[in-house]
């Protein structure tokens, strides 16, 4: 069979991985091995062939963001209601063949910032900061620790899903269509653009202190990694100036173009209803 050697995307398998779709092209000399343009480490479920991936981008922003605001807008999660979500989301993990493990270690990420809100909560509602007050607020208002952190994980899970599941392209033209500003679309693409970017500079930075002050510690190696820093801000500003100024050069005008089509099905209708039908659920229960 032959290809063109232009990219292009077709379902296809690695040694390694299941049945996914990404940019790629085929050289011309059979004896070369299948050629791809891999993307970063944080999207390499973004290209599998799954019905997950397969929704519209749009519809899946919308569904997910459903599922968010009723479950922050909603009562605290009861344990059955708790139980219930967290069967829905692996269920949708399973069917977008994601592993489990990484996306609940992943989504376990926002629990600390969630537990440090959540264990000072109950003191808003504390008369006073005597210890017997205190006392008194935990002991009332402890519902709330559960309440928040609860939420937090689900909101993050959910989020993790649409993440993983939809091509970053697709995703910032799904914000663009759903009215996002275009200032907003455009930090976002240059975020995603420039992240691997900013990481090989650390990385790199990170090797030369290591070859060149291997025993260096303490409050030394704290100030050289501060002056890194800033040293990596300035880099980063003038790169980021002289980007610009060649994109403008070549007839950027605040909007960055997409190859990335969005066709709306009937599946996609029933992936908001069944979403909303969700939430009602889980709130009216």
């Amino acid at each position: 069979m032959s290809h063109s050697p232009e990219l292009h995307k077709h379902e296809h398998v690695h040694d390694d991985e299941g049945a996914h779709r990404h940019p790629h092209h085929h050289s011309h000399d059979e004896s070369k091995a299948h050629q791809h343009v891999h993307t970063l480490k944080f999207e390499r479920y973004t290209y599998l062939v799954s019905p997950v991936h397969a929704i519209d981008p749009r519809f899946k922003i919308v569904a997910a963001l459903l599922i968010v605001v009723g479950v922050v807008a909603g009562q605290p999660l009861r344990p059955l209601e708790f139980i219930f979500l967290v069967f829905v989301l692996a269920a949708i993990t399973l069917l977008a063949r994601i592993p489990l493990r990484w996306t609940f270690s992943r989504s376990l990420a926002v629990l600390p910032v969630a537990l440090g809100i959540a264990l000072f909560a109950p003191l808003g509602h504390a008369d006073g900061l005597s210890a017997s007050a205190i006392s008194e607020a935990y002991s009332e208002y402890s519902w709330l620790i559960w309440s928040i952190v609860s939420k937090a994980w689900v909101s993050a899970y959910v989020m993790l899903l649409v993440s993983s599941t939809t091509p970053m392209p697709k995703l910032l033209k799904a914000l663009k269509a759903l009215k996002m500003p275009d200032v907003f679309v455009t930090m976002l693409t240059f975020l995603y653009r420039f992240t691997d970017v900013f990481v090989g500079q650390l990385r790199s930075m990170r090797h030369a202190v290591g070859s060149r002050a291997p025993e260096l510690g303490g409050w030394r190696l704290i100030r050289l990694y501060g002056n890194l820093a800033g040293n990596l801000f300035i880099r980063a500003y003038e790169r980021g100036e002289r980007i610009y100024a060649a994109m403008v050069s070549r007839g950027y005008t605040g909007v960055l173009p997409t190859a990335e089509e969005l066709t709306a099905r009937p599946t996609d209708w029933l992936v908001v209803i069944t979403a909303a039908l969700m939430v009602a659920v889980v709130m009216l229960y």
